[in-house]
């Protein structure tokens, strides 16, 4: 009788818990037509993990990674978005089947499920032949676990978009057929890095990376780029979970080292301002890779502003108009009951995260995950022959067909950006690559916008004249229009500067521009 009372009891108390909320549906999954997968390291290993016999990692019990958690958002939206569309893909749904690839090594069963049919795999089988809905994949985030995982979808020619992966191996088509990715490759970064370096003139640079692929690729491009420059690389140093951080900022010191470059994955780059705010490292300048320069955590860091100066390389910011709704309303629904993770197919433990965390993490990455999602969007458009209001679903869609059509299409245009697939792998995003914001003077500011403003009055003025008044003077009035023009660009831009650089040479200089760069920063970190 106890034991009945006792199993009455625990049935009572599970359907109580259904009661108090909504289980909402699994994060990771969505049904549709065609599927989309997805390898983002929503948790990512703080430290390397040695076991006697192989064996599959729990993410969950890894550290969560809030811009990355970010990233998987924005696929996710980035799908419903394309479902409520009439005009892309219409009457055909997306779906899609996202794993926390947490590591390169120990998250393997989300890949195979991905190249799975009917939960088998058969290497040798005939290509297009009883593949799975997965028509692409995005993903991976770092080179190293592109490199790992990309062997396996090159077997059927899956087209595997990564956001992140920026390493020049991954370039080689031969070895690489349906690889692409909507990131600058790792040359793009590192040209504006050594034009910054010999732009200042300065001679005497340590170098701190990735101890991965994606390092140790920049290190080698970074050696080829600097020959003949005359700057120095007098340190180097790899970085990884176990990097004795004194050991390195005593040999920055010893070899009396002011610029240190930095290019790392976000949670090494973190640890290394950490140590050097720690170690009481001061008044250097730093040079932050893409991958860190939009780091939200460390300008609030107590310490921060005694490191120095630090310059960012970064991709410009593009927002991402109903993101923001699409965070609150998933949130609203969003069971705060912890135990719904036993309804889904992978654990998150995300649900104490609130929707203003997720938009104030780190942005970098974020449109590359969005047009990734894009690009196979409108590959997959033009395969089932889709018009105004319907798609072919006579086709037969495999993945090797997508691949084909992400290159045949690869000049796509979203959110007023141009998204260029290269079949080198490759995506150049024009008027995009940029250091982080240098400074103008409200000097500059000023002469600009008047000069602006008269050009636009000038002509306002004129063509109000030549409605209102056709008499034989008008060709006089036209000219004295074009004049006027020529005369605002040279009093108001081009006199104020040639003022400076003949009667205040000193601000015509690298070291003063420097000093303006530098008072920028220190305002913009407080």
């Amino acid at each position: 009788m106890k034991h009945i009372l006792s199993c009455l009891c625990l049935l009572g108390s599970f359907l109580h818990a259904l009661t108090r909320c909504t289980v909402p549906a699994s994060e990771f999954h969505l049904k549709g037509d065609y599927l989309i997968g997805g390898l983002i390291n929503i948790h990512q290993i703080s430290s390397p993990l040695y076991h006697n016999r192989p064996e599959a990692i729990d993410c969950t019990s890894q550290p969560l990674i809030l811009s990355n958690y970010r990233r998987f958002q924005l696929m996710r939206f980035a799908v419903e978005q394309i479902n409520n569309s009439t005009s892309l893909l219409p009457n055909v749904s997306l779906g899609y089947d996202i794993f926390d690839h947490c590591s390169d090594t120990q998250s393997f069963p989300g890949i195979l499920k991905l190249i799975s049919v009917n939960d088998l795999i058969k290497p040798w089988d005939e290509n297009h032949k009883n593949l799975s809905k997965v028509i692409g994949v995005i993903g991976a985030y770092t080179s190293t676990e592109s490199l790992t995982v990309a062997p396996l979808f090159m077997m059927h020619l899956i087209p595997m978009i990564s956001y992140g992966a920026s390493t020049s191996v991954l370039s080689r088509k031969r070895d690489f057929p349906s690889f692409l990715r909507t990131v600058h490759p790792n040359q793009d970064t590192l040209e504006v890095i050594v034009h910054i370096v010999r732009h200042f003139d300065w001679r005497w640079v340590a170098f701190l990376y990735s101890d991965d692929d994606y390092g140790k690729d920049v290190l080698e491009l970074f050696k080829e780029m600097i020959q003949d420059t005359g700057i120095c690389l007098a340190y180097s140093s790899a970085l990884s979970y176990d990097t004795h951080y004194p050991s390195v900022f005593r040999q920055i010191e010893a070899q009396k080292i002011n610029v240190i470059i930095v290019i790392a994955i976000e949670w090494l780059a973190e640890a290394v301002i950490e140590s050097a705010m720690a170690l009481n490292v001061t008044n250097r300048v730093w040079i932050a890779g893409d991958a860190w320069s939009l780091n939200k955590r460390l300008p609030k860091e107590k310490g921060i502003k005694n490191i120095g100066t630090v310059l960012g390389i970064s991709e410009q910011a593009v927002a991402i108009p109903g993101f923001s709704d699409f965070i609150y309303s998933f949130k609203a629904q969003n069971c705060k009951n912890t135990e719904q993770k036993f309804f889904c197919s992978q654990n998150c433990n995300c649900s104490n995260v609130s929707a203003e965390e997720i938009l104030a993490a780190e942005q970098s990455f974020s449109f590359t995950v969005y047009s990734a999602v894009y690009s196979i969007a409108h590959a997959l458009h033009s395969v089932l022959q889709c018009r105004a209001d319907r798609c072919n679903d006579n086709i037969t869609v495999n993945p090797a067909m997508v691949s084909t059509h992400c290159w045949e299409k690869r000049d796509l245009r979203e959110l007023n950006q141009f998204v260029c697939l290269k079949k080198q792998g490759n995506i150049k995003w024009r008027l995009q690559k940029s250091t982080s914001a240098f400074p103008i003077t409200n000097g500059e500011m000023f002469s600009i916008t008047f000069c602006l403003l008269l050009l636009i009055l000038t002509w306002i003025i004129f063509a109000t004249v030549y409605i209102l008044y056709r008499g034989k003077y008008i060709q006089i009035l036209n000219a004295l229009a074009v004049l006027s023009s020529l005369y605002s660009f040279l009093l108001w831009y081009f006199f104020p500067k040639c003022y400076i650089i003949i009667f205040q040479p000193h601000k015509n200089t690298p070291q003063y521009f420097q000093g303006l760069i530098q008072n920028y920063t220190k305002t913009i970190s407080q």
